[in-house]
């Protein structure tokens, strides 16, 4: 069922986008204790999720897990119409104030997504070979750096030091790294080196067919995990506020990304429904030393 409440019959007070992002969090605990409370607002959310499901909102409580591991923001109890009883997961979407328009989704502006390593996807391996044809095996950081280790093989480096998601394990890496942050400061990377290796990766419609078809199901695996969505526009303290629920959403497909080669490659996703969504290839830990990843959002 797609229908939605919304309750926008007075001027609502106005969040601005950086202060819904401080106070994302006060809001979440806000609304769990409004619902597990049965305060007047609590039961406008309740009266809300009736009137769009059909089903009884009993209760809620805060979410389990880290940030980066769990992609929801609390849990609600739920009473379906058959009677059963289950502990659902529910998307926040705080917003700026104004009314909610029929029919608006809450997932149009985008979703945080994953921060994935890069053993996920064929591209960042692409990247990866580039980097280390031209940067390692070439000698270049050898002999720039004066390093003395035996530079690794490429599965050496790709499991070892690429794909890790902390510091370098190999022996040459990690003397690469202390040796650039010797000279550089305490983080200082190769910065620069990332252009030839960007430059020359391809982004044909052969490589662009391949990312979409690995970043599909991992998009899916996130919004899987989101049963209901619950935008919020407005001053909860105040009472004056909109409310609309929606339910579970994900892409049926995705239907076009975008390539955009800057000092790393960002990627944009185009998707049905009206759902889009952005991503970035880049490294962690510094540049070229480590957890090279594309991170969706």
């Amino acid at each position: 069922m797609t229908s939605l409440l919304s309750i926008p019959q007075r001027r609502m007070s106005i969040r601005t986008k950086a202060a819904a992002a401080a106070n994302e969090a006060k809001d979440i605990a806000f609304i769990v204790n409004a619902i597990h409370g049965k305060t007047a607002a609590g039961m406008r959310f309740i009266s809300g999720f009736h009137t769009t499901f059909g089903d009884t909102l009993l209760d809620a409580r805060p979410r389990q897990g880290s940030n980066r591991g769990t992609h929801y923001d609390f849990d609600a109890l739920v009473r379906f119409k058959d009677g059963g009883e289950m502990w659902k997961h529910v998307e926040h979407k705080g917003a700026k104030g104004g009314a909610i328009k029929d029919g608006e989704k809450p997932w149009t502006a985008g979703v945080q997504f994953h921060n994935g390593g890069c053993d996920k996807y064929t591209i960042t391996r692409d990247y990866a070979k580039l980097h280390y044809e031209t940067h390692i095996a070439s000698g270049n950081l050898t002999r720039q750096w004066g390093i003395v280790s035996p530079v690794p093989s490429f599965e050496e480096w790709w499991k070892s030091d690429c794909c890790r998601q902390d510091d370098p394990a190999t022996a040459f890496g990690k003397e690469l790294k202390a040796a650039v942050r010797v000279a550089r400061g305490p983080k200082g990377s190769l910065l620069a080196e990332r252009a030839p290796v960007v430059a020359a990766l391809l982004d044909t419609d052969e490589v662009k067919a391949q990312l979409i078809k690995e970043v599909l199901p991992i998009a899916n695996s996130v919004l899987e995990a989101k049963d209901y969505w619950l935008t919020v526009r407005g001053s909860l303290e105040a009472g004056d506020f909109a409310l609309a629920w929606n339910p579970k959403f994900v892409i049926g497909a995705i239907n076009e990304v975008v390539i955009t080669k800057k000092k790393d490659v960002l990627f944009e996703f185009h998707c049905t429904d009206n759902f889009h969504f952005k991503g970035i290839m880049r490294w962690g830990k510094g540049a070229g030393f480590s957890c090279l990843r594309i991170d969706l959002k």
